[in-house]
């Protein structure tokens, strides 16, 4: 097999419904000793690296971590090789490079099939590239040209049956899905005087949308969203400074994962990653407006009140000194206040009991609550909910073990209204002197923002 079709993407995901276990890789190399490999994995916001290990002179490369199943890149000088990891005790074994070496992978593994269907692939793209350099050098007068011309023609049809095959009889299969997933990252080659980039953005999300449980957290889902971007021209339009047209296409771009909760996490993390609040605040928070608006519970107040409330929320970033609000019916009789809070930082949710990623959210951080509580962190959670006894008992009900408060009138209260907030949950990151350290918006940037803050 020609292992050229294993640099092609980065194919990572995060398999969060398997808990952190020991895992152990080791593969055969023995064509590869000395040289250095890294290990990276893909989480919420893109990839990290798990080690770097070299090949000993025996030919063994090996790896043991803690960790989770999933996809995984061993990455080299020259080339990467993409596979996943379903048994603790993984191995396979490559001969020659990983550009041109063939790998083998353990019986009926189904490593096995994905480079198969890739393999396949990558003989009728050959097939098309050899073709197309051929034609393109060639007299279309020339007595030769139409019947290359028929076969260039053939063969493009031969690679859009397989990938309709695929699509019909195996989606089921992700060695399949990885494998369409890859072809949609090769747009199809150009002949002369012919343009097949408009034919490539039509047929982008034909195969998958961003909701794929497949793709999500994966480089492919990540590149997908480069490649749609690239598509809409949107390096142009930030030169233009354009920003009714930018907001167009990230909006778009949102409702394009069928308002599926995780698929817009995974979306607004690379987002909000590739346009920095420091570097582009505009598009920042026209990704921040477009994600909390269709990934929450709470908007349902009038449209005037949602766009000031959007315009508003803009000054609340690094550095913004926040008001010192009166925490309204707080079950610790000490705290009136922010400033009664006695923390080195502060993190303030704004919650709804009636708003299921509000309570999703409250789970994950009482996960890390306790760690990060020792070290300095308190949580202050105040609630929108205007029924004071569903408040209190969707509190002692979860055990929520931070300093809890209500503002019974909800999103047109004064919580809502100074913190500008139109959306729950939204959180703040507050040091003693009622600075805003961060303004997260999702679960991945705020544990990032406790980690670089408790360091």
């Amino acid at each position: 097999m020609n292992n050229k079709i294993l640099a092609f993407v980065f194919l990572l995901i995060s398999q969060t419904v398997f808990g952190q276990m020991q895992l152990k890789l080791t593969v055969e190399m023995p064509d590869c000793k000395q040289e250095q490999f890294l290990l990276v994995r893909g989480d919420e916001g893109g990839s990290f690296v798990v080690g770097q290990a070299k090949v000993g002179d025996n030919g063994i490369l090996s790896f043991s971590w803690e960790g989770n199943y999933g996809f995984y890149r061993l990455a080299g000088e020259l080339g990467n090789i993409d596979f996943l990891i379903s048994d603790p005790d993984f191995h396979f074994s490559l001969d020659g490079k990983p550009v041109l070496g063939e790998l083998r992978f353990p019986d009926k593994d189904e490593n096995n099939q994905f480079q198969y269907y890739l393999s396949e692939f990558n003989v009728l793209n050959q097939k098309i590239g050899t073709l197309r350099e051929t034609l393109v050098n060639l007299n279309e007068k020339d007595s030769s040209y139409k019947e290359l011309h028929a076969q260039f023609k053939l063969v493009q049809k031969e690679k859009k049956i397989l990938l309709k095959e695929l699509w019909r009889s195996h989606i089921d299969s992700w060695p399949a899905r990885m494998a369409l997933a890859k072809q949609e990252l090769e747009p199809d080659l150009k002949l002369k005087g012919k343009n097949y980039d408009d034919y490539y953005q039509k047929h982008f999300f034909d195969y998958f949308a961003f909701s794929d449980s497949v793709l999500q957290a994966t480089p492919v889902y990540y590149e997908k969203i480069g490649k749609y971007l690239k598509a809409n021209y949107i390096e142009d339009l930030i030169k233009e400074e354009n920003y009714t047209k930018i907001n167009d296409v990230i909006s778009n771009l949102f409702w394009l994962t069928e308002l599926d909760p995780s698929s817009q996490k995974y979306l607004a993390n690379y987002l909000m990653n590739r346009y920095p609040e420091q570097k582009l605040p505009e598009i920042y928070h026209l990704i921040v407006d477009a994600y909390k608006v269709l990934n929450t519970c709470e908007y349902v107040m009038g449209n005037k009140i949602i766009q000031n409330r959007m315009r508003n929320s803009h000054a609340n970033n690094t550095g913004w000194l926040v008001p010192d609000v009166e925490l309204n019916h707080c079950l610790d009789g000490k705290i009136q206040s922010l400033s009664d809070v006695n923390s080195d930082l502060t993190l303030l949710i704004i919650w709804s009991g009636s708003c299921i990623h509000s309570r999703e959210m409250l789970e994950r951080i009482k996960d890390l609550y306790p760690e990060y509580h020792e070290l300095g962190l308190e949580v202050v959670a105040v609630s929108l909910d205007s029924n004071l006894g569903f408040w209190n008992e969707m509190v002692s009900q979860n055990y929520y073990p931070w300093i809890n408060a209500c503002d019974t009138d909800g999103l047109n209260g004064t919580t809502a209204n100074l913190f500008n907030v139109y959306v729950t949950p939204s959180m703040f990151l507050i040091d003693p002197s009622l600075k805003t350290v961060a303004v997260p918006q999702t679960f991945f940037q705020l544990e990032k923002e406790l980690g670089e803050f408790f360091k």
